[in-house]
């Protein structure tokens, strides 16, 4: 049997093709993939800079020697279509989602069983475009950590696709204030439907200020910083609660979910500010979880009951053969995009 699917040959140029797939081995399962979501942590390889791999030791690694053609799209949903013989607990016509291991650009896939995340069957054929559970994982993880304590304040530092589940995820948590800080009153005004009790735009207040009167000059408890940005972190340590050497002292808590990918100038007012404030840097990018399948599982249940609304937030659906007006409108930073997927 063959599929389609797209891959990069260069810097931002994909190529549609058609190749074999493997046989289903006993372990595994064919899968015909209903959605594949655009994610920015693969703007890197489609720009050329970087991708994930593997070191010598075979851990994780940042690879700058992309080998093309290759192979990207991790946020892949489809219809269980033939099973392995050793294969028991999924059976065809199942829906699943993958871990974000595997290259997902494709019409179809075949992927061993450990790799897959359970779609509940009452979730409408209609709808399956929208369980996503890679990025709902992420979101997932992100409120799990952020925890915030009873009458605690959270800031979240953008209100992209995910910056926004954050919000709406946060919002049946014991935190007494969910701030919402961006440069977009578009995206200020989605905080807000999300679930956000204040917003504030940083490039009309003062942003230290703004947040100070909100916290009794105190700042914010936990800050989710999800630009993946220098900038963007120096705005998360400007209201991150301050350390105080007579006093109630630093432990705010800067969860960094986002991957950190650009070459940006180091600010040294950052390190300042680290330094002043003390916080906890805490990294929870999907490795984090000590469980993933489990975090999966519990996010596409949020999802299915409104809580993690990722439907709201597709903007914009394209067929793999458009794929690369996909990759260049996410990168256009186009106000109007939130969130898009492949529909091979």
């Amino acid at each position: 049997m063959k599929r389609k699917c797209a891959v990069l040959t260069e810097p931002k140029k994909f190529q549609i093709i058609e190749e074999e797939l493997p046989q289903v081995q006993p372990h595994e399962v064919l899968v015909e993939v209903e959605a594949i979501g655009l994610c920015h942590s693969d703007m890197p390889t489609y720009l050329g800079d970087s991708q994930l791999g593997f070191d010598k030791r075979g851990h994780m690694a940042m690879i700058k020697d992309i080998q093309y053609p290759a192979h990207i799209g991790h946020e892949s949903v489809g219809i269980i279509k033939e099973i392995g013989s050793d294969v028991t607990d999924y059976k065809v016509g199942d829906y699943v989602a993958f871990m974000p291991a595997v290259a997902g650009f494709s019409s179809h896939l075949v992927v061993p069983t450990a790799f897959c995340i359970p779609i509940p069957s009452e979730v409408p054929r209609e709808e399956l475009k929208y369980c996503l559970a890679e990025p709902l994982m992420c979101v997932g993880n992100i409120v799990k950590v952020a925890n915030p304590s009873l009458g605690e304040t959270v800031a979240v530092v953008g209100c992209g696709m995910m910056g926004l589940l954050t919000i709406a995820g946060l919002k049946h948590s014991a935190a007494s204030k969910i701030i919402a800080v961006d440069v977009q009153e578009s995206r200020l005004e989605l905080a807000r439907k999300f679930g956000a009790t204040h917003t504030i735009n940083p490039t009309q207040c003062d942003l230290t200020d703004m947040v100070d009167e909100l916290t009794n000059n105190l700042g914010a408890d936990v800050v989710v910083e999800i630009t993946g940005s220098l900038r963007g972190l120096k705005t998360a340590l400007k209201v991150i609660r301050y350390g105080d050497l007579l006093g109630a002292a630093g432990r705010g808590k800067v969860l960094i979910p986002s991957l950190y990918s650009r070459e940006e100038t180091w600010d040294p007012e950052i390190g300042y500010e680290l330094a002043y404030r003390s916080p906890v840097l805490h990294s929870v990018h999907p490795l984090y979880a000590e469980d993933y399948i489990k975090v999966a599982k519990e996010s596409i249940e949020a999802c299915t009951k409104g809580i993690l609304p990722i439907k709201d937030l597709i903007t914009h659906e394209f067929a793999l053969e458009d794929i690369q007006d996909g990759f260049d409108l996410m990168e256009s930073g186009d106000p109007s995009y939130i969130k898009g997927i492949i529909k091979p």
